[in-house]
């Protein structure tokens, strides 16, 4: 049986600043277009344009994979939030270098810098190898042993050609056989002669057809 981990806080917080800078993004490119007067022009082809397509596809993008890839716990989402931010920190460079604002400029990088980091972090990866199961353990059936004696069972080949199952208790690890449960339909009894213990089977399991 499994279940499923919750998702931790530093990953919720991860989406939401992913999110965020998305809508930051986005807002301050709908600013510029509509600084422009034309909406046409955003239309026309040119090396900005193509550099503000580029960016509004990988934006969008972020806002699909990176949510619903985390969520799921699907590695690919993690390598593509690492491109990502990557190329967040190269924009940033370069708004700064052509806008000489230092100040926010610096400040985003900052914030790019640390939560690409944070994608390296032990804490990631394990929530990502884990794969999102948690296995709950069960109770696994431990052989059966009665008094010092512990119970084996082997498949045997008949003379008659036929295969039977047969179990037997030992004291010492036999050469051949593999130690059991308590087959269901059977209960123990000690020889009298040998003090052995010995398997028999219960009347009422094993009804005699009429």
């Amino acid at each position: 049986m499994t279940e499923r981990k919750e998702t931790p806080i530093g990953i919720v917080l991860f989406l939401t600043f992913i999110v965020l800078i998305d809508v930051v993004f986005l807002y301050y490119l709908g600013n510029i277009v509509m600084a422009n007067g034309d909406f046409t022009t955003f239309l026309t082809f040119s090396q900005s344009n193509l550099l503000m397509w580029f960016d509004v596809l990988l934006v969008v993008l972020s806002l699909i994979i990176i949510p619903y890839g985390f969520l799921k716990r699907k590695i690919f989402a993690r390598f593509f939030a690492m491109v990502f931010l990557v190329y967040l920190v190269i924009r940033i460079l370069v708004y700064i270098s052509m806008s000489g604002e230092k100040n926010i400029g610096y400040l985003f990088f900052a914030l790019f810098i640390l939560t690409l980091l944070y994608l390296f972090t032990t804490s990631v990866k394990n929530y990502f190898s884990n794969m999102t199961m948690a296995i709950i353990p069960v109770d696994v059936p431990k052989e059966y042993t009665y008094g010092l004696y512990t119970l084996y069972t082997e498949l045997v080949h008949l003379k008659n050609e036929k295969n039977q199952i047969i179990y037997f208790f030992s004291k010492k690890t036999p050469k051949s056989g593999t130690p059991t449960t308590l087959p269901e339909g059977y209960h123990v009894e000690v020889s009298e002669r040998s003090g052995m213990p010995y398997l028999k089977k219960d009347p009422s399991a094993f009804p005699t057809p009429s």
